[in-house]
């Protein structure tokens, strides 16, 4: 029997796989989710029901729209005489269709379209539980050959993980996995001096050509993979696959799997369990693997094959009648054919069509240079992916890097099968995407409205034009919310003309087309296809603005709404598809309701995070949250326990939807912020229960926590490193930056932001990685932060630094330091913070305070003693500039770290030179000393003999903010220092008493005496 749980946990799953597709709507998503309970408790008694005619009814199984896909130009192309280029498209377009027209050369472009799903929620909750229950069973039967659309599983990988959110794994791991795996096995191969040949394919139309009767056919399931499925897995296979063949019925093309249905990558995947199993078998391959109907297989070239067609037969021969030539289209295009996908009514086409296979033939030094020059661009852009956000200096600029983005031309392929150039025109503009995004994120919109409005103007001339559209356009819903966020309302009016206008040219300039149509069979209507492509462009419009939209409009921004869009209502309302509002007051509404669900362009957890933490343009007040969980009948205690702690840490009386069904819950470094107290053994238990209410997993024993004395907090970490590396920052925070973030004004500094990408790029792209970084005291707004530290953390780099004041209740701040410490106590590489307020003000510090802003200090969390980290075989402390001059301080820490870290804003230079060089010989550890630019002496400085080494590092002055990497040897110091009488090399004999001050966690094997 299915229960209302089983119901609630797939529900919550199918929110996020949707959330997450191409075309989801959220207006749906919403609906349905106000009346959750009724809709999964009537979901309940159907599938408990014998009656299962209800799986085939236009209400459950819902509709379909098309997706554009291409626009053919190829009549044009051929017709043209060489070398006539236009800067327009647009231009470029209207002359081409007048060309054709006074010609008759050919007949008009042909835009294509793709059948999407339009599934109704309850299909999607129930193909979900299909695969929670009877999906994975079938997934688990793939061998690790496939790589993508893969369930995610609980640790012991037996079935999925019911908490947590989302069916698959995250695909980008998998994808590289494949593609790195399948060369590195070529490149070993080349380097053993072996021929090899490398076949890449995929599947034409693969969903729209599949047929899944095959999944209810007891000798598939049985025979070919081995399963016995119980009564109650046997009914609810039988129910899913009904349904997805009552969908792909009520389609144009009458067969095929639905599109933006989740659950059809499972059958899809399956599909090919027996090519998997015949390569991997029969051919015993060098390399195999295949993501999705992409595969990559890599042999030794031992038969010498001289053409496609021979090593196809070669494959042919080993296959036993399951691969071979398609026979109308003889050496053009393979099949797949084993006996299962010949099942039920209408049979599966699965065809590897010859002009996007490729076979590559490789051997000795050219091969190498080959798969160099593809492993170089790999590199080259997975280093753009990880990169900061990077804007041109000038805006002038931003056109010229987004026509480079969305050219065609002039990208080269990073892997084997990206020989057609829309993938990488696509992850071109995704990455200037990207850019922009991370800006609207993090800066209030005037500090960047040219370089905005530029990208804007460029988008709508060179990419809401035909026929480079079809190609951008699952980037639009982005676009559309960055500008409506950033209250750009006259660019968002030329936008959507821009669109109406290419609309009517594909109706009236266009025919026609849908991808996969079966060749002589009648098409719908040309304007039953353009209406519903519309309905579907436009719907995607209508809830992106609804998203994004401002609850509190600037001044400036109601002006513009009232001049360039409060009169605004597109054509397509013509059709009565959508339905438009034209007040702000309509779209306000319509984004507080999508906020309550997290669907809204800002994340639901926004609201519960420190408002230092997120800008809080796009958060709604509390009192706009009107959607609470009613009942929690379909919520398991787990689940349950965790969502009320979590609800309480940040004060929500009751648990809101958008808590407990989140699409993008709290990471574990915000966890770690709201949790007061998040390292206290007493503490640990209930962190449990949350991060698996959030997230879904279980923390382990190893989380981060204090020792018994509550003073040295251990964080696990792979400890075999001896040697550290640690960059230091030169970096500058403006006087007038601080003055604002003390006045709690918009920092004049406009500069500020870019500064700091193009210093973390720097640290980023060093070929020798640093393991910390360091930047001074107030050194970036709390915002920044954690975007910031996971950026660096994909590279392995700990970020510690200080942030700007923190402001609390009656007139007090707070000056932090945060530490992000990556961390693997979890499994799985992961980030926690650590914060240390500074306890007390330095002198001039607490007067500029109080003279400018009425303003006292005080810590958040008072201490005695400096707390100590041990971060893996490293064990530090943090003291923030004036602190290093408390005697005692030092004196605590003598003997109990390797090293100390001191984040500054400090112009006293002189003093502090003697007090870091004091501090390194009578603590005897490594002083790490940030300083902000415009006064400098950021350094690393060691204890030892020679006095040439003790600098480390040291740093001064500049106009441009920069890093300098330096290396301290911990084991070194230990094994020094562990001695009960010093040696006589590399450091300075220790301090008299430190060996009773030496913790003995830190003690080593003392170092051997000098070989005669």
């Amino acid at each position: 029997m299915t229960t209302l749980q089983d119901l609630g946990l797939a529900y919550r799953k199918a929110k996020v796989d949707l959330y997450y597709s191409s075309h989801p709507s959220l207006n749906a998503i919403a609906d349905y989710e106000e009346n959750l309970h009724s809709n999964l408790s009537e979901l309940q008694k159907k599938i408990d029901g014998e009656d299962e005619s209800w799986v085939t009814q236009a209400d459950f199984i819902g509709s379909w729209t098309l997706a554009s896909t291409s626009v053919d130009m190829d009549g044009w192309k051929d017709h043209r005489k060489g070398g006539l280029i236009f800067s327009s498209p647009a231009d470029e377009w209207e002359y081409a269709c007048k060309d054709l027209a006074d010609t008759k050369a050919s007949k008009k472009p042909k835009a294509e379209f793709r059948v999407m799903a339009k599934c109704s929620l309850s299909f999607h909750v129930l193909s979900t539980l299909w695969m929670m229950e009877v999906g994975h069973l079938f997934d688990a039967k793939l061998t690790d050959c496939s790589y993508g659309n893969r369930l995610r599983r609980t640790q012991d990988g037996k079935r999925i993980n019911p908490l947590s959110l989302g069916s698959f794994k995250p695909y980008l791991k998998p994808f590289r996995d494949w593609r790195d795996n399948g060369i590195a096995a070529m490149r070993d191969a080349l380097n053993a001096d072996r021929k090899i040949v490398a076949l890449t394919a995929d599947v034409s139309s693969f969903y729209h050509e599949l047929n899944p009767d095959f999944m209810l056919a007891p000798s598939f399931i049985e025979n070919v993979l081995g399963l016995e499925l119980s009564e109650e897995h046997l009914k609810l296979n039988r129910l899913f696959i009904s349904a997805l063949k009552a969908w792909s019925a009520n389609t144009p093309l009458k067969r095929g799997l639905p599109v933006g249905l989740p659950a059809s990558a499972v059958v899809a995947n399956i599909a090919l369990v027996e090519l998997d199993r015949c390569i991997e078998q029969e051919v015993a391959p060098i390399y195999y693997g295949r993501y999705v109907d992409d595969i990559l297989l890599v042999m030794e070239n031992g038969a010498d094959f001289g053409s496609t067609v021979q090593l196809w037969e070669w494959l042919f021969a080993r296959a036993d009648g399951k691969l071979g030539w398609v026979e109308e289209n003889k050496g053009n295009n393979v099949c797949f054919k084993p006996d299962y996908l010949n099942q039920g009514d209408g049979k599966s086409r699965i065809h590897f069509a010859n002009g996007k296979n490729k076979v590559f033939i490789l051997e000795g030094e050219s091969g190498k240079t080959m798969v160099d020059a593809i492993a170089h661009q790999i590199h080259e852009r997975a280093s753009e992916w990880r990169a900061m956000p990077r804007l041109p200096q000038s805006a002038e600029h931003v056109g010229t890097d987004l026509l480079a983005a969305s050219q065609s031309d002039g990208e080269a392929a990073d892997n084997l099968r990206k020989a057609d150039a829309l993938t990488m025109r696509r992850a071109g503009f995704a990455i200037k995407l990207r850019d922009f995004e991370a800006y609207e994120r993090d800066l209030l919109p005037e500090a960047w409205a040219e370089h905005r409005r530029a990208f804007i103007r460029a988008f709508t001339q060179h990419v809401v034009v035909l026929p480079r559209f079809f190609d951008l356009a699952i980037y639009l819903p982005r676009v559309i919310r960055l500008i409506t966020a950033c209250e750009d309302f006259s660019e968002l009016r030329r936008v959507l003309e821009a669109l109406e206008k290419l609309c009517k040219q594909v109706e009236d300039q266009c025919t026609v087309g849908i991808k996969a149509w079966p060749e002589g069979e009648e098409k719908p209507s040309a304007t039953e296809m353009i209406k519903r492509w519309q309905e579907q462009l436009f719907s995607s419009i209508h809830e992106s603005i609804s998203a994004a939209f401002l609850p509190r409009l600037s001044k400036v921004g109601k002006q513009a709404w009232q001049e360039h869009m409060a009169d605004f209502i597109p054509s397509i309302s013509l059709y009565n598809l959508i339905s438009w509002p034209v007040s702000a007051k309509g779209f306000q509404t319509k984004q507080a309701r999508l906020y309550s669900f997290d669907l809204a362009h800002m994340p639901f957890r926004f609201i519960g995070l420190p408002k230092e933490m997120v800008a809080q343009r796009g958060i709604p007040a509390k009192k706009a949250i009107t959607n609470y969980i009613k009942t929690t009948d379909f919520l398991p205690d787990d689940l349950l326990i965790g969502a009320i702690h979590l609800a309480e840490w940040i004060r929500f009386k009751q648990l809101p939807n958008g808590l407990v069904f989140s699409t993008r819950p709290f990471n574990l470094p915000e966890l770690f912020i709201l949790n007061r107290n998040p390292y206290a053994e007493s503490e640990q238990e209930e962190m449990r229960k949350v991060v698996l209410a959030v997230r879904g997993f279980e923390l382990s024993g190893k989380s981060p926590c204090f020792d018994k004395s509550n003073r040295v907090l251990n964080i696990p970490i792979d400890a075999s490193t001896q040697k550290f590396t640690i960059a230091v920052s030169s970096w500058q925070t403006q006087l007038n930056s601080w003055a604002a973030s003390v006045k709690r004004m918009p920092d004049p500094d406009v500069d500020r932001y870019s500064r700091l990408c193009r210093l973390l790029d720097g640290v980023i792209a060093q070929p020798r990685n640093s393991r910390y970084l360091v930047l001074p005291e107030l050194a970036l707004p709390a915002h920044w932060f954690i975007r910031i530290a996971r950026k660096l953390q994909g590279r392995g780099i700990s970020l510690i630094t200080g942030v700007e004041y923190l402001h609390a209740s009656k007139g007090r701040v707070r000056n932090q330091v945060w530490a992000a410490l990556s961390h693997d106590g979890l499994g799985f590489p992961s980030l926690m913070i650590y914060r240390q307020d500074k306890q007390r003000p330095a002198l001039h510090e607490e007067q500029e305070l109080h003279r400018m802003a009425g303003l006292e200090l005080r810590p958040d969390k008072e201490w005695k003693k400096p707390p100590i980290i041990q971060h893996g075989g490293f064990r530090f402390a943090l003291l923030i500039c004036s602190e290093l001059t408390n005697i005692s301080y030092r004196a605590d820490l003598c003997g109990k770290v390797d090293a100390l870290f001191v984040p500054e804003w400090n112009p006293d230079t002189e003093t502090f030179n003697a007090l870091v060089e004091s501090a390194s010989l009578d603590m005897h550890a490594y002083i790490i000393q940030c300083n902000d630019r415009q006064y400098g002496d950021s350094r690393i400085r060691a204890p030892f003999k020679d006095s040439w080494k003790r600098d480390v590092l040291r740093v001064k002055g500049g106009v441009t903010d920069y890093c300098v990497i330096g290396e301290i040897d911990v084991q070194s110091l230990r094994e020094f220092q562990s001695s009960h009488r010093s040696p006589d090399k590399p450091y300075k004999p220790v301090p008299d008493g430190f060996n009773d001050a030496m913790d003995y966690n830190r003690k080593v094997l003392p170092a051997g005496g000098n070989e005669s």
